[in-house]
């Protein structure tokens, strides 16, 4: 039995090479390359969002979410892993076909590196869980030399 992790490869062709030993004197080893698409379930823009920003500046972002026709689902709901300096907010669209936008804030008042990962819950037995990594920067403004 052979199984693939197609995480990743939404949309894409995976090919795999498969080492197989047999019992066979004459060809006791081959590869097998096992080649074909994988099926996009959903369309997340950006994958990951990266803010740069002065301290005291409030940073945003957006992140869209579209299910696949061939594959809808619901969100149930968001969760945030660590930081609490960095907001999201999650808004279903009104539209022809299901869709959402996740809308990032994060601020601070000093220099230093935010990070956090959004989980999404969803019912889809394809794509339980949707992951969006959030990274927020805020670098010091260098003082001109006089």
């Amino acid at each position: 039995m052979v199984s693939f992790k197609t995480s990743g490869y939404g949309g894409k062709t995976m090919r795999k090479n498969i080492l197989v030993k047999t019992n066979d004197p004459d060809k006791k080893k081959f590869n097998l390359t096992v080649t074909g698409p994988v099926e996009k379930v959903v369309d997340i823009s950006p994958r990951s969002v990266y803010l740069n920003g002065n301290p005291g500046d409030t940073l945003d972002a957006v992140v869209n979410i579209t299910p696949a026709e061939k594959y809808p689902f619901s969100i149930l709901e968001m969760k945030q892993k660590i930081n609490t300096r960095i907001k999201a907010q999650l808004i279903e669209l009104n539209g022809d076909k299901k869709s959402w936008q996740v809308k990032i804030k994060s601020t601070s008042d000093t220099a230093g590196d935010l990070y956090d990962v959004l989980t999404l819950k969803t019912d889809s037995p394809y794509k339980p869980n949707l992951t969006i990594r959030v990274y927020a920067i805020f670098i010091k403004k260098k003082e001109p030399r006089s």
